[in-house]
């Protein structure tokens, strides 16, 4: 039974291509206005797990849940029954549950990506706009006919206040990939926030930031949990961010938890020492 705090449990997920394990028997809980953080060397599974939890592609094995209620749940089946090598096949009895992307963010889950989406012939403010199309509430002949203008006024004054937030409300009319990279960071993470999330996801959001750009991106990301009462998971390399920003720190190695615990205990597991540096720890 999932604790009622929980935003998200994620329950013995697995993930499993061929023979290769790269989630391997995960579980995991993020209560709500957590800022929680999976870390691990390079290819331990992180993005993985990530893309399990908002439907990229159907796990292998594993339930995940969101406020309680199952919205993925699958067990190995056709060819993976034989290759499976977990030990859980068959704890998960219920209907197997495969939503979309589109289906996970209308729960209220959006996420940003290692590498920057931004729809490249948009301007800044074009691709917030479109990222609050998953709240429209006017159909498509009501838009096609212009008869939706208060609701359209609407959506571009709430994305002008989202941009004001980042302080990128000055180049709304730019195209988005003319923006430096740490800006265009910052404008992913607004467009996931324009769908209207009550769980952030954030894949390596300071990935390519210089230390200053960093800091100030930890603020950011504190204000947006402070200001919209968001649930934040993330990913992330920058142990500095990690240590500074979150309440709870999850560790895997090659697809397996091996740690968790605050940011301090954390940093002073050996096990966590080893996965990060080799060898064994003096």
């Amino acid at each position: 039974m999932t604790d009622p705090r929980n935003a998200l449990h994620i329950d013995h997920l697995t993930m499993q291509f061929g023979g290769v394990v790269a989630v391997d028997d995960l579980t995991m809980d993020i209560n709500e206005g957590e800022i929680v953080a999976l870390i691990g060397p390079n290819g331990a599974g992180k993005t993985t797990a990530f893309n399990a939890v908002t439907g990229v592609y159907p796990p292998t094995n594993g339930e995940i849940s969101f406020h309680g209620e199952p919205i993925v749940r699958a067990r190995p089946a056709g060819k993976m029954k034989k290759l499976y090598q977990g030990d859980r096949s068959r704890i998960f009895t219920g209907p197997v549950l495969r939503p979309t992307p589109d289906r996970i963010t209308g729960l209220g889950i959006a996420r940003t990506f290692q590498n920057i989406r931004l729809f490249a012939g948009l301007t800044v403010l074009e691709n917030v706009l479109l990222a609050q199309h998953l709240r429209r509430h006017s159909g498509f002949i009501s838009a096609a006919l212009h008869l939706n203008g208060e609701e359209e006024r609407d959506r571009k004054a709430r994305a002008l206040e989202l941009l004001d937030i980042a302080g990128l409300a000055g180049v709304r009319d730019e195209m988005a990939v003319s923006l430096p990279y740490g800006r265009q960071r910052l404008l992913e993470i607004i467009r996931a926030l324009a769908t209207g999330p009550s769980l952030l996801l954030l894949d390596e959001p300071a990935a390519g930031m210089n230390p200053q750009e960093t800091l100030e991106l930890a603020r950011f990301i504190q204000k947006l949990r402070r200001d919209f009462a968001l649930t934040v998971f993330v990913i992330e390399h920058h142990m500095d961010l990690v240590m500074n920003i979150s309440d709870r720190v999850y560790v895997i190695e090659f697809g397996r938890l091996i740690s968790q615990g605050t940011p301090a205990q954390v940093q002073a597991d050996p096990a966590v020492i080893r996965a990060y540096l080799g060898g064994e720890d003096e």
